[in-house]
């Protein structure tokens, strides 16, 4: 049975493909050209396609993937040519003017959503289609353009006969209408004369924006377009505006405008605008960026819930600095008012706005459900995909608190789910790592395996969970005490675990450069280490001053104030770190070298950023600061490449010339038989005759960089002498000394 529905599924969607396959060109397009755009219905027959976009016709014939044909505008005819897709669900071309042409295909659903409601019974219902509709186009729905040419007469002016010309017209008539501020409530709903002229005002001017409308024979109300010459001179005296200048929050109306385009392109940089046009100035450091995410949530929804339409009705002038009401509801206002003074001004949504905007939400979802605001314009939101769903399935739990910030039962019982997830993960996570860090091969860097695993698994747990937290949507008022508190107890737990993993990796990279032939010495590992170890502390500070909403910047410029004073106070200790600096570039010795720097001898240990410590002869430790080795000659006996020896024999007793002739060659058969002996350096010879003997000075060079090597090599040289000596019948006494660099314990 499921194989029979299976295969007739198939047949179906077979089916179904290849009628779209016979006719790729059918279906609801939205059209998108350089001055506008326009929904289209397109129906292929054969080779032959067709279809219209409001007084507009397409009309031609497709070749393969490529369709050539004229776009049929107010009489005139223009030629364009379009390649589909491959997908078949977008086309691409262009007109004969040179315009560029784009098509997407357009579901059911889709075209619904897009499709642009047009009502001309009144006067007043037709300015606000008009209106609606280049508002819409202004914001990347351009197709919306074709919509509101229907608003529009253009009489039988020549200037206006072309499509590019009608859509042009348009946006220039809706520029300078958007100069006039206005309330849809002073235009007239109903009319008894054929004509009607609008004054509509213009803020700090005497002059009036004047437009003519009028019903033609099926009682439709339509904007009697000016002629492109009148257009010109009305425009040219009215106060030009920029296209992106209400970004610059200058009036109620760029404030409104600038957050509903932030909010439509969240996504894609209107984030920043959008939250740029709120004031969050009370909002603390530490919560700002999420409570005003939540803040611009509500906020939207707001002003599609009051059924915000228009932006005529808000003042596009700030000269006068009023506050402006934008809409009132039982528990507040919406208010957008001026912050700062002169050039700096800038029109946003109170500070008391965003404090209230739970309680105005509320308020505002027992109104009718207006959804003046298309979808488009509510960025993706889980706190609120939450909510929804509480609202559906237990609408009890959005009852709230009596307390600062309305928190409501939902956000409670959620935030206790999140805190068990939270601590499963790291209880989880803490298993993990606590076996990680007990393997043989990583327990030996680690000093407390136990505590270490517990600090990263609370930091990657809390990490992991900061998502479920915004989630919820806590008010700013139950966060803004149990942030900084829990932040500085998980910051301490982080640095705990910053700082000993630097130690760890300081151990395990030091093991590897004991073991490998690398130029990554332990003086480097461990001034990195130090810098690491500096910059947590430096972050810590920092991070705990944004917590708890510290001015930083303040603290930044009383350190450079007094900065002379603090470097004249620790002026040894700045000494010692810029000598550890030099260390580390001039290189002098490595860990393990043995030096003699002044009334230091020893062997180097560590260098830190203020001292370096060093193992004497007496097995004591040193430290020593940086700023005096830096200043002191180094005289590095680790870095020798080659150590001369030198010592004499005293003949006591047997010497005869020919023993003593054999003697000297034996010894130098001896030393240029070790190949760790430069036997082109060798030089043995008798030097003297005295009362308690003869003497015989023995001089070479040991090719090691290695103390050990050359004491024993030394030590066998000395054994093989004392055989030969005995073997010649010779005996050695008193008077025999030896002078090296291969200092004892070297």
């Amino acid at each position: 049975m499921i194989r029979l529905v299976m295969v007739v599924l198939w047949a179906v969607l077979m089916t179904g493909v290849a009628a779209a396959a016979g006719q790729p060109w059918s279906g609801e397009w939205r059209l998108t050209w350089g001055t506008g755009g326009a929904l289209v219905s397109l129906q292929q027959d054969g080779d032959s396609v067709g279809g219209s976009f409001g007084k507009g016709l397409i009309r031609g014939s497709v070749h393969g993937d490529r369709f050539e044909g004229q776009i049929i505008f107010n009489g005139e005819t223009e030629n364009l040519t379009a390649t589909l897709n491959a997908d078949g669900q977008s086309f691409a071309g262009t007109t004969e003017s040179g315009d560029w042409l784009n098509g997407f295909r357009l579901s059911a659903d889709d075209l619904k959503a897009a499709t642009v409601p047009i009502d001309l019974s009144s006067p007043r219902a037709t300015l606000r289609s008009f209106l609606d509709s280049v508002s819409q186009a202004r914001a990347d729905r351009t197709y919306a353009l074709a919509a509101a040419l229907e608003a529009l007469d253009f009489g039988n002016d020549p200037g206006w006969t072309s499509r590019e010309a009608r859509f042009s017209a348009a946006q220039q008539l809706f520029q300078l209408i958007d100069r006039a501020t206005f309330t849809m409530a002073s235009i007239p709903d109903t009319e008894d004369n054929s004509k009607l002229t609008l004054s509509l005002p213009q803020i700090d001017s005497n002059a009036a924006i004047t437009i003519d409308m009028a019903r033609n024979g099926d009682g439709k109300w339509l904007i009697e377009m000016p002629s492109p010459d009148a257009l010109r001179l009305k425009l040219e005296a009215t106060r030009p505006e920029t296209s992106d200048g209400f970004r610059m929050l200058q009036s109620p109306r760029d404030t409104i405008r600038a957050f509903i385009d932030g909010m439509r392109n969240w996504d894609s940089g209107g984030e920043a605008q959008a939250l740029s046009a709120i004031d969050l100035s009370q909002v603390p450091d530490v919560l700002r960026p999420m409570e005003g995410n939540i803040v611009a949530q509500y906020l939207v929804r707001i002003l599609s819930q009051v059924g915000h339409r228009t932006l005529q009705n808000v003042p596009n002038s700030g000269s006068d600095r009023e506050p402006f009401v934008v809409f009132e509801l039982p528990a507040g206002r919406i208010v957008i008012a001026p912050v700062g003074t002169g050039s700096d001004t800038r029109w946003k949504f109170t500070a008391e706005t965003a404090r209230n905007i739970r309680d105005l939400y509320r308020a505002a979802e027992t109104l009718p459900d207006n959804q003046a605001l298309d979808p488009v314009f509510f960025p993706p939101s889980p706190m609120f995909t939450l909510r929804d769903q509480v609202k559906r399935f237990a609408p009890v739990l959005l009852n709230t608190l009596p307390l600062p910030g309305r928190l409501e039962y939902w956000q409670i019982l959620a935030s206790a789910v999140a805190i068990a997830l939270i601590t499963l993960l790291t209880l989880l996570l803490r298993r993990i790592i606590l076996w990680l860090l007990l393997r043989p091969s990583l327990k030996r860097h680690v000093g407390n395996p136990r505590r270490l695993a517990l600090a990263l698994a609370v930091g990657l747990s809390v990490v992991a969970g900061s998502r479920l937290v915004m989630m919820i949507g806590l008010p700013a008022a139950t966060r803004q005490y149990t942030v900084p508190v829990l932040g500085t107890a998980l910051l301490a737990v982080v640095s705990y675990a910053l700082w000993q993993l630097v130690v760890f990796v300081l151990s395990v990279l030091e093991s590897l450069a004991e073991k490998t032939e690398t130029a990554l010495d332990n003086i480097l590992l461990t001034f990195a280490a130090g810098l690491f170890k500096l910059g947590i502390v430096i972050g810590a500070v920092m991070a705990l001053s944004y917590l708890w909403s510290l001015p930083t910047s303040g603290l930044i410029a009383g350190l450079g104030i007094s900065g002379l004073a603090v470097a004249f106070a620790s002026k040894e200790t700045l000494s010692n770190i810029f000598g550890a600096g030099i260390l580390l570039g001039d290189r002098p010795f490595r860990k393990g070298d043995r030096i003699i720097a002044g009334d230091v001898n020893g062997w180097v240990e560590a260098v830190g950023l203020r001292s370096t410590r060093i193992r004497t002869l007496h097995d004591s430790l040193l430290v020593v600061p940086n700023g005096k080795l830096a200043d002191t000659t180094v005289n590095n006996l680790g870095a020798r490449r080659r150590r001369t020896f030198s010592t004499s024999v005293m003949v006591t007793s047997g010497a005869t010339p020919d023993r003593l002739h054999k003697m000297t060659q034996g010894i130098e058969t001896l030393i240029s038989s070790n190949p760790i002996f430069d036997s082109r350096a060798t030089e043995v010879s008798v030097t003297g005759i005295t009362a308690n003997g003869i003497q015989i000075d023995i001089a070479t060079v040991i090719e090691t960089r290695d103390g050990r090597t050359a004491r024993d090599a030394t030590h066998q040289l000395f054994l093989d002498i004392l055989r030969l000596a005995e073997s010649q019948g010779l005996t050695l006494g008193h008077g025999t000394e030896k002078s090296a660099d291969a200092t004892p314990g070297d």
